[in-house]
């Protein structure tokens, strides 16, 4: 049984980058409930399945190919299935949302980052020290090798919560200051179109607040795409800043969210407590 992640109704990335991270996070969502027994094997495939990531899965390099038993670079890749081999043993499972300047979750410098980067996602295995990261509609896995390297620290929901209203009202208030708000059917259509392309299935049991925080980082993640169009009346350069300027805090308190919402059905190592989400 699943449910349904949907926004609530109501472009600091692009479509493609979304795409990747919707991607990366049923898998980070549905691995760990297959490796701990709660969705049979076909319900995480059909999870997969709608993330159009289905391509196949291959390895970045032959060493990790022969140590993961994966096809290789310029290999056809192995079906989807040979992803649920990588959560047995189960083992701590990690959504990595990596931006310029944070790239916590994967060991500096390695090669994993830079792909990360691009795709915006990535999922870490930590029992098989292996990055899964969803590339040109299949999934590249990265050996992390073994030296130890940190993991990024989740928000609880509940500082996630306070940290986006924080964040929405402060925006609000800038952007009201501005006067450039463009109500119009064309940006109503936009919306609603991202949010249905964003919404994805989830496992039976995942916490109430968690799929609630999800939703909302959903929508969210939709207006901020239309409004990093510039789809408002701004007209100059020094306007379209401001815009940015002012969604900035909002767009890194929703990506925190996201995180917390995983790490709450999925818990990372260490998660931050107190004041993690101070700052917004």
């Amino acid at each position: 049984m699943t449910n349904v992640i949907q926004a609530h109704p109501v472009k600091s990335r692009t479509v493609a980058v979304m795409s990747a991270i919707r991607a990366a996070t049923v898998l980070a969502l549905w691995g760990p409930a297959y490796a701990g027994g709660s969705v049979p094997p076909d319900d995480l495939i059909s999870a997969l399945g709608q993330t159009g990531y289905t391509a196949g899965v291959r390895a970045a390099e032959h060493v990790t190919a022969e140590k993961l038993g994966l096809p290789g670079p310029g290999s056809p890749g192995a079906g989807t299935l040979a992803l649920l081999d990588l959560f047995r043993p189960a083992g701590p499972c990690e959504l990595v949302l990596p931006v310029a300047g944070d790239v916590r979750g994967l060991p500096a410098g390695h090669r994993s980052v830079v792909a990360a980067l691009d795709a915006g996602a990535a999922v870490v295995l930590r029992s098989r020290s292996a990055a899964v990261v969803p590339v040109d509609g299949h999934w590249r896995v990265f050996d992390l090798g073994e030296e130890p390297y940190p993991s990024h620290p989740a928000w609880t929901v509940h500082e996630a919560e306070f940290a986006i209203d924080r964040a929405i009202v402060s925006a609000t208030n800038r952007l009201r200051a501005l006067d450039i708000a463009r109500d119009s059917r064309t940006v109503r259509d936009d919306l609603a179109a991202a949010m249905r392309e964003a919404a994805h299935d989830s496992p039976h049991g995942m916490p109430r607040r968690a799929s609630a925080l999800l939703a909302k980082v959903i929508s969210l993640e939709a207006l901020l795409q239309i409004a990093g169009r510039h789809q408002t009346a701004a007209v100059s350069r020094h306007e379209l800043g401001a815009i940015d300027d002012a969604l900035r805090p909002l767009a890194e308190a929703v990506r925190q969210g996201r995180l917390a919402a995983v790490a709450e059905c999925a818990p990372a190592p260490q998660r931050v407590g107190g004041d993690g989400a101070a700052g917004f």
